[in-house]
């Protein structure tokens, strides 16, 4: 998740002037900014002008390799 400064400030203000979120954690999550890990390789690879090599492996192998 990716929150933008603009969002902060926004989302600061409803907040101070709500009185449901006296004295509690807000945490900010605008649903515009989710982004998964491979649209931000995509958007990394076109700024740089290149494809990146992508090697894919199991949730096993994964898990596996957590545990070494």
């Amino acid at each position: 998740v990716f929150v933008d400064e603009d969002d902060v400030g926004t989302y600061t203000i409803k907040a101070a002037d709500d009185p449901r979120t006296l004295n509690k954690t807000l945490y900010l999550r605008p649903p515009e900014n989710i982004m998964s890990q491979m649209a931000m390789v995509e958007i990394w690879e076109n700024l740089i002008g290149k494809r990146l090599e992508k090697i894919s492996i199991s949730e096993e192998d994964f898990l596996v390799s957590k545990k070494s």
